[in-house]
């Protein structure tokens, strides 16, 4: 090992081992110093045989307490009321780390050396937080219970918005930003929900995340993705509905309607619907949370292609949509991200497609993906982001910067106000002032319910797709299987056995391809550890799989399983295999279910299989399924006859 790799590791452990002390010196004295800024508890007022809650203690009924009046009315004296540092702080949308296990918890330490959220919301007015970590359901719901409570007891008892990336995966089904949190129920990826082609079933998936969202106090849905899989080798291809604009935005409408309702009230969680304006089209595949993927490019002229799916969310009372971390190249007057982009967030979106809701930035556009931007300063990013049309920025917690600003006159306090208007007519809309708390005792009967995990456990089902059956699926019971690729090491209708010989078919796993990492592009430690969860270009399976597989099918009919929750390609798979079934974040119970015939697979690809990498770097980003010679075209599916 080389003394330049040796010295890399030494600072990074003296950093850690730094940053730990200091949490440790700095923590008990910054939460002394947030408890004494506490005010009282919020206490009720009984008016006319009706409750309401003093938020701000002043013993009387202010306008925005009132749950009688409209949502402008309680906003607008809410608003009169705010300190420059209580708008500000509504501006931003950091995390909060729940049972973090150790790499959240090293992320933490990174970003803000573990400060408080307590902290966050007494001393910096902050109140909106997405959720990081592994917490099961009561542990999450009483924890966030008891930042409410915190927030209750600020000077006007702003209550705190919860959000959260998908959660309902199944473990190791999606990728990057979806998460699977034990003890909720378990679905499959986005792009399986696609493979399913079926609205009815989205909003059922939606209906029940929600019931289980709500029943912990999650109020904003950091999803769906609305981009569309039009670049064989982006590597968040998994979080699309894939690669048709139509279907996309038929599935986008139903998963919006299950999570929000009819209205957004306060049985609702809300969709933050991602990445206008559609952030598939990467160049070379290349994901712009690293500065090597930073560009979205269209040389098949598709953008609009691309922005059907949000223009039909707009129309569908989407109340807050992210923007992604890529430069449109050459679609506007500038190129730089589209979080800085004016003729985008303003001219775009705002003007012509009409949106009034909450633009929320991606996470860490100021601080860390800052492309074309990179040669502004921290606070001249602010500026153009704000100028921009940005009201939210995720990820961020620099309020102090932006309170400077303000009294700089370099941002207009009527512009700060517009924004905070749209964030308070959300949190009104969801009912958090009036009741922002959750039973605890309750939340066994509404999370991971019986009927709950059988209908996720369907909706996997429905999503597999069958590629290849040369009439030995669906398998008959108490063969001989040797497994491959599985942690099952038993089954109730087959028998299975260790060594090739005694087998009358092989069963073969493959995980979603993953050759190398992409390229960071930048010499920065987060984004060094960043780039190891995004793989490379090549959709090909490694050579020793496919020699193994090779090996098998010589001796034995092979049946091979692949999650395609990014496509690869196929064509000696195809070949030597017997069967061939494509799953998108399934239970390996589920997958014998199918191959058993207790299900017959139903699914359809929702995007085409390139037959080779020729082939793909061929293809256009911004144009779907353009391969001249797939192995297997989008919308391609058997059954069982």
């Amino acid at each position: 090992m080389g003394s330049s790799v040796l010295s890399r590791i030494f600072l990074i452990l003296l950093f850690i081992i730094s940053v730990l002390i200091v949490n440790f010196i700095f923590s008990p004295i910054e939460r002394l110093n947030y408890i004494m800024k506490l005010g009282p508890e919020v206490k009720t007022l009984y008016i006319d045989g009706m409750s309401f809650r003093d938020l701000n203690k002043n013993n009387r009924l202010d306008r925005y307490e009132d749950h009688r009046l409209d949502t402008p009315h309680r906003v607008e004296d809410l608003l009169s009321q705010m300190t420059l540092e209580e708008k500000v702080g509504m501006l931003f949308h950091p995390p909060v780390t729940i049972n973090p296990d150790w790499m959240f918890r090293l992320y933490s330490l990174f970003v803000d050396g573990g400060k408080l959220t307590e902290s966050e919301i007494v001393n910096q007015h902050i109140n909106h937080f997405n959720l990081y970590g592994n917490p099961k359901p009561e542990k999450l719901a009483a924890r966030l219970n008891k930042i409410q409570k915190i927030a209750s007891r600020s000077r006007l008892g702003i209550p705190v918005t919860i959000s959260s990336d998908p959660i309902h995966e199944v473990p190791n089904g999606g990728g990057v930003a979806s998460f699977s949190l034990d003890g909720f129920s378990k679905w499959p990826s986005q792009l399986g929900l696609a493979a399913s082609q079926d609205p009815d079933l989205v909003k059922q998936f939606a209906e029940i995340a929600r019931e289980e969202y709500l029943a912990v106090g999650i109020r904003t849905a950091l999803h769906p993705m609305a981009d569309l899989a039009t670049e064989p080798r982006w590597a968040r291809n998994f979080g699309t509905f894939g690669s048709d604009n139509v279907l996309s935005s038929k599935l986008t409408m139903a998963y919006m309607d299950g999570f929000q309702g009819e209205i957004i009230d306060s049985k609702s969680v809300m969709t933050m619907v991602k990445h206008f304006p559609g952030g598939g089209p990467q160049e070379n595949g290349l994901d712009p949370h690293l500065f090597s993927g930073r560009n979205q490019v269209y040389p098949g002229n598709m953008f609009d292609y691309h922005v059907k799916p949000f223009a039909d969310a707009i129309n569908n009372n989407l109340a807050v949509i992210m923007p992604y971390y890529g430069i449109t190249v050459d679609q506007t007057a500038e190129n730089v991200a589209i979080g800085f982009n004016k003729d985008l967030l303003s001219t775009l979106l705002r003007d012509e497609l009409g949106f009034d809701g909450v633009i929320c930035s991606d996470w860490g556009i100021i601080n860390g993906r800052h492309w074309g931007v990179d040669s502004l300063s921290i606070e001249e990013r602010y500026v153009k982001a704000i100028d921009a049309g940005i009201d939210q920025f995720g990820g961020e917690k620099d309020t102090k910067i932006v309170i400077e600003l303000l009294e700089k006159n370099l941002i207009s306090v009527s512009r700060i106000d517009d924004s905070v208007r749209r964030i308070l007519k959300n949190k009104f809309s969801l009912g958090l002032f009036d009741n922002p708390y959750v039973e605890v005792d309750l939340v066994k009967d509404r999370v991971n319910t019986d009927r709950n995990i059988k209908l996720g456990r369907e909706a996997q089902k429905k999503s597999m797709v069958l590629l290849k059956n040369d009439s030995i699926l669906p398998l008959n019971k108490n063969l001989n299987i040797f497994l491959d690729g599985f942690k099952t090491k038993d089954l109730s209708y087959g028998n299975v056995v260790n060594d090739i010989e005694s087998a009358d078919v092989i069963v073969s796993y493959l995980h979603t391809v993953f050759n190398g990492n992409q390229p960071s592009g930048i010499d920065r430690l987060v984004d060094n550890v960043l780039s190891t969860i995004f793989p490379n270009q090549d959709l090909n399976f490694n050579p020793e799989i496919i020699n193994k597989l090779d090996s098998f099918a010589e001796e034995k009919p092979t049946i091979v399983i692949v999650d395609l929750n990014r496509p690869a390609i196929l064509n000696r798979i195809n070949e030597m295999s017997s069967g061939l079934l494509a799953t998108f974040g399934v239970d390996e119970e589920v997958i014998f279910e199918i191959l058993f015939g207790y299900h017959a697979p139903n699914g359809k690809l929702p995007f085409e299989i390139p037959s080779s990498m020729d082939e793909v770097g061929n293809q256009f980003e911004d144009v779907p399924d353009d391969t001249k010679n797939p192995t297997f075209e989008a919308g391609f599916g058997l059954t069982y006859k």
